[in-house]
């Protein structure tokens, strides 16, 4: 059997047999996405990213998964006006810092109260949909990549609100040229899910599809500028 030593993440291809000089792996439970191997040839397959050693593809990882290749976040986003109520929810306080891009993936790590996580996301071709891998870190583990981090540290204030079955997640920002607005996301089972907001909420406007928006832009300014 011959040896392929690079693995990358592919788009499901049309062509689902191997071929001269590659292999192709479907799983069951996924649609949408196959893994390439290789050695190190792409062979004009529309590739996501690269996981040659990358520990959440690897056998064990996917088998824990129950052969679940790909995990999804489906979010959407909106800009909001900093609801007067907002004291009466609980809520996480937040710092986050990026790595650099690494195989088509961004890497980035999170304070979560006491709790230290490492992520990487990766893109779908869908704004509202990304690739999320996710794991806890020691304290110590997140202070060393700490000083691999780009940009700046975003700081934040996450408060959680609940209404219709889902959970809304409204961040409230350190650092702001304006004060009274703040970022609001729901993850969603699918894509076409409805929303129905909570009806002391004023929708400024939604704001998925816009990179402006994204918490890896605003790691890129001095001071955040929710008002673009």
């Amino acid at each position: 059997m011959e040896n392929y030593c690079r693995k990358f993440l592919i788009k499901m291809p049309e062509n689902f047999g191997d071929g001269n000089g590659y292999r192709v792996k479907l799983y069951r439970n996924e649609k949408s996405a196959a893994v390439l191997e290789s050695g190190g040839e792409t062979f004009g397959f529309d590739v996501i990213a690269e996981i040659t050693g990358n520990d959440f593809y690897s056998d064990k990882a996917i088998a824990a998964r129950n052969g679940k290749l790909l995990m999804l976040e489906i979010e959407r986003r909106w800009l909001v006006k900093i609801p007067d109520c907002i004291g009466e929810f609980p809520f996480h306080v937040i710092e986050q810092a990026y790595l650099a891009p690494e195989n088509g993936f961004q890497g980035r790590i999170r304070r979560l109260d006491d709790r230290f996580i490492y992520t990487e996301k990766a893109r779908t071709g869908s704004a509202a949909s990304r690739i999320e891998n996710e794991r806890d870190i020691t304290e110590e583990e997140y202070e060393r990549l700490k000083e691999r981090t780009i940009l700046n540290t975003v700081k934040k204030k996450r408060y959680l609100i609940p209404c219709g079955g889902l959970k809304f997640e409204l961040d409230v920002f350190e650092n702001t040229v304006e004060t009274g607005y703040a970022i609001m996301e729901a993850e969603l089972p699918e894509e076409s899910a409805e929303v129905r907001f909570p009806d002391f909420l004023e929708i400024v406007r939604e704001v998925t599809e816009d990179e402006y928006y994204t918490n890896r832009n605003f790691a890129s300014m001095d001071r955040i500028k929710l008002l673009k």
